[in-house]
């Protein structure tokens, strides 16, 4: 790791050679094996020194390079450009179809619902948010799932941990209103995603770097406001400690409610004592006395990604809501539709005051 040796960078239009200087390369034959951009992340310049560069692969640098800062300035030009084509090419050709055309990808480790850490590689067209496994062969097969860009709902950047070097990003999509698009004549026909893939609204995703996650967060709010004409909701959080306060504020609404979960040990619901407070949060716990949860609210609906593993009667969806937060979503049962109304007009009014 602390080793310095002089390199050649070779960039084909497929694939990077690394020559070493004691090679003695006259034949194209005797080139390297070649590193196809399919499987390079992205190449960075060091801010803090523009004369270092890192070619990052599988979501981390793997390999650093000192140079002239104009020739590292080129380089990762250049690089990116490749990489960018390489990926458009095998994206247009295998998982985005008709009219749609590639916009970026991004390589990251996603967080899911068990806080287990996945690689996992996002790809963004014109018109749709892809999710796939890592690339381990020189074509794209498949994706887990996909949701429309008119589905998305929020997008919050932060807090960084620059000592772990994590910079986490969290995607929230809207599933009604994917279904909604899904409809469409055009979409009918299309693939959500890959059996036994699971489609939920909250994405948790981990970039290598904070440009790396700022390039992301700040496309999809322009490819939102491009397609939908209004802004996207973007929430930046600089907190080490996450989006809890000490002081949640007012309460405007509280009472027993059946909370709906879903987890290791299966599904199941529970009664739970919540409020919602004047400051857009909500708290829920066994009793008033054991409140011991509280969250951000980002949105409610009267889905949610867990709506049909919960197998509700008709009857019981209409008394059904989903509150969105910026750590997890909670499902809920009233008892009555009237009740439900009440809740729901309650979290949107402090949401709208926040």
């Amino acid at each position: 790791q602390d080793s310095k040796r002089q390199v050649l960078l070779l960039l084909g239009s497929e694939n990077l050679y690394e020559v070493s200087d004691e090679e003695n390369i006259e034949e194209l034959y005797e080139l390297p094996t070649p590193l196809s951009y399919l499987h390079i992340d992205c190449a960075e310049e060091d801010p803090k020194n523009l004369t270092h560069l890192s070619i990052n692969l599988a979501n981390k640098p793997a390999i650093r390079i000192l140079g002239e800062e104009l020739d590292v300035a080129e380089a990762v030009v250049v690089l990116n450009a490749l990489i960018k084509d390489t990926w458009q090419r095998a994206c247009e050709t295998s998982i985005i179809e008709g009219r749609e055309i590639y916009q970026f990808h991004a390589v990251v480790r996603k967080i899911n619902r068990r806080h287990k850490i996945q690689g996992r590689v996002i790809v963004v067209s014109n018109q749709w948010v892809y999710n796939l496994d890592p690339i381990d062969r020189d074509e794209i097969e498949d994706f887990k799932w996909s949701l429309p860009i008119g589905s998305l709902l929020r997008v919050a950047a932060g807090p960084d941990d620059e000592k772990t070097e994590s910079y986490p990003a969290t995607i929230h999509f809207d599933l009604n209103v994917a279904r909604d698009i899904m409809k469409q004549s055009a979409f009918r026909d299309r693939k959500t995603g890959t059996k036994g893939s699971s489609v939920n609204d909250k994405h948790q995703f981990l970039f290598s770097s904070a440009a790396a996650r700022d390039r992301c967060t700040m496309a999809l709010l322009a490819l939102y406001h491009t397609q939908m004409h209004k802004k996207l909701m973007f929430d930046r959080s600089t907190a080490t400690g996450g989006r809890r306060r000490s002081d949640p504020g007012v309460v405007r609404k509280e009472g027993i409610l059946q909370k709906y979960t879903r987890g290791i040990l299966g599904k199941g619901k529970h009664p739970r004592f919540v409020q919602i407070h004047s400051t857009g949060m909500i708290g829920w716990g066994k009793d008033k006395e054991k409140r011991d949860q509280l969250e951000t609210i980002v949105g409610v609906s009267d889905g949610g990604a867990a709506l049909d593993a919960f197998k509700l009667t008709a009857e019981e969806n209409k008394r059904f809501f989903c509150v969105l937060t910026s750590g997890k979503s909670l499902y809920f049962l009233c008892e009555s539709e009237n009740e439900k109304a009440d809740w729901v007009s309650c979290i949107k009014n402090v949401i709208s005051k926040e």
